[in-house]
């Protein structure tokens, strides 16, 4: 996997992100925008970038927070991440600014992207989609589903897939609900599937693996998401790889 850093900008406001590609592959491939959990760009992304560049997809990892802004705990991130949960037109700009950056990166298809996010990031991903934005399919992993927009589901031009823990105490159940009425009223070809026996952060082998606290990494549900994921964007792209 070749990686590199990419500069970006959103009204001035500079960014820092991660790229990435598979060595081989075609000259023009599908593109995915990678969003990242409240914690901010890490390294616990790298795993998920190499699994998409696998695919033979070209990756931007996005950064919401800015260049050298890296929550070095819960209590810096939930100040940084609610900056942009309580504003969600500031959240969709800098999402756009992520894909309108992963759009000009050298070997990336434009007419072939899609957006891949991880609990903040789930829940900027689609409010990316909610924008209108041109996104052949959307990826939330335990995403807050939350909006105070959701008639803006009827600008959703792509397909969305949600992945859910039923043990989830930051985001209830109640809430698919919600986004499943959302996006039925809009005409939205949405998929939800929900674990049974996982939580939040199912994905994320830094939350540890104690299941009682709602909040922890899961292996087997791990791979069977991950598993979905692939064939939701080989189908939605498509991927030839």
């Amino acid at each position: 996997m070749q990686q590199w850093t990419v500069t970006y900008e959103d009204e001035g406001f500079i960014l820092e992100g991660w790229a990435a590609r598979r060595d081989d592959g075609p000259d023009l491939r599908p593109g995915v925008l990678l969003i990242h959990e409240y914690m901010g760009l890490g390294e616990y992304m790298l795993r998920h970038m190499e699994a998409l560049t696998g695919l033979g997809c070209v990756v931007l990892a996005a950064d919401m927070y800015g260049r050298g802004v890296r929550p070095s705990g819960d209590a810096e991130a939930r100040i940084e991440s609610h900056k942009y949960r309580y504003d969600r037109p500031l959240m969709r700009r800098r999402a756009r600014a992520g894909l309108e950056a992963l759009r000009r990166l050298d070997g990336v298809d434009p007419e072939r992207l899609a957006a891949v996010g991880f609990s903040f990031g789930g829940c900027a991903a689609l409010e990316l989609a909610r924008t209108g934005a041109d996104l052949r399919g959307v990826v939330s992993y335990y995403g807050y589903l939350d909006t105070p927009d959701p008639g803006l589901a009827s600008n959703i031009s792509g397909k969305v897939l949600i992945l859910h823990g039923a043990l989830d105490p930051v985001v209830p159940l109640s809430h698919i609900e919600s986004v499943s009425r959302e996006l039925a009223e809009a005409g939205v070809d949405g998929r939800i599937i929900i674990y049974t026996s996982a939580g939040h952060g199912f994905a994320n082998p830094a939350q540890g693996r104690d299941i009682s606290t709602g909040n922890a990494y899961v292996e087997h549900v791990d791979l069977q998401a991950r598993e979905t994921v692939s064939s939701f964007l080989r189908e939605v792209l498509p991927i030839r790889e």
